[in-house]
């Protein structure tokens, strides 16, 4: 039998997020957002940040790391760190 995994609703997990990334001294990988909110990365987990760097919450980066790798970085947009 399996166990239903317990969500939190939307607008907490969307106020985590953004708490998660608030308080990062460095812009974090959609990967680190999602470990922080111990959830798995999944397509509504992205979707949700892209929403946030729509409507000016996050920026979003490019960054290539060590390992030649390129992925997205996020953090605090400046338009929401003056709110």
């Amino acid at each position: 039998m399996l166990m239903s995994q317990d969500h939190r609703p939307r607008s907490e997990t969307r106020q985590l997020m953004i708490d998660i990334v608030v308080r990062s001294e460095r812009p974090l990988t959609r990967t680190e957002i999602v470990n922080r909110l111990n959830r798995k990365k999944t397509p509504h987990l992205i979707t949700m940040m892209d929403v946030l760097v729509d409507e000016g919450v996050f920026q979003r980066n490019i960054h290539t790391f060590n390992n030649g790798v390129t992925g997205y970085v996020y953090s605090v947009a400046q338009a929401y760190e003056k709110e």
